[in-house]
């Protein structure tokens, strides 16, 4: 098979799926865990777990041409798509954890056990306060990896661009990283 996915992705998507704290939730849903996963990773560890890219969309950070990949795991028998009002997807098989080292193992287990039970809209919310949202310029553009530097993800504070100044600094100096 010539997937665009790779076989870490798919494995990872399996994983999220099958995993106890992930709750239901639509593509949205899905999109902003795999999001959280790897800009949160990306931050400690500057690299993605997963080898996709993310664009801007009004929902929120999106896996780049996240229809076309989870169509090809439907053709190929990966997952099983339900369509209630959302697109859901159910995993067909069980993940091969060996694709991921175990850092990366215990930095999923611990974001879906912060996020896996909120709702899309909730974790909508939370990715629309970030900075690699907030300052990638247009919908559709690729995110920049290095703005998962910026991300604050204490509760404590939420970062307002209101000010284009601080923005077009701090979109250049991610650019310089």
């Amino acid at each position: 098979m010539n997937n665009s996915y790779s076989e870490k992705f798919k494995n990872l998507v399996l994983y999220i799926l099958s995993h106890d704290s992930y709750r239901e939730g639509g593509i949205k849903k899905l999109n902003k865990i795999l999001y959280f996963i790897d800009f949160y990773f990306f931050k400690e560890h500057e690299r993605f777990i997963s080898d996709v890219n993310y664009a801007k969309a009004n929902m929120g950070p999106v896996v780049d041409g996240y229809q076309k990949l989870f169509s090809e795991m439907v053709t190929d028998g990966v997952l099983k798509q339900q369509t209630d009002g959302v697109i859901v997807y159910r995993p067909t098989q069980a993940c091969d954890l060996s694709f991921f080292e175990p850092e990366e193992i215990e930095h999923i287990r611990n974001i879906l056990d912060e996020y896996g039970k909120l709702s899309a809209s909730i974790l909508e919310t939370i990715s629309h306060q970030q900075q690699p949202w907030l300052l990638t310029e247009k919908m559709g553009d690729i995110i920049d990896p290095d703005l998962a530097l910026l991300i604050d993800n204490s509760e404590s504070e939420e970062v307002n661009f209101e000010n284009e100044k601080l923005k077009s600094e701090l979109i250049s100096l991610a650019d310089s990283v």
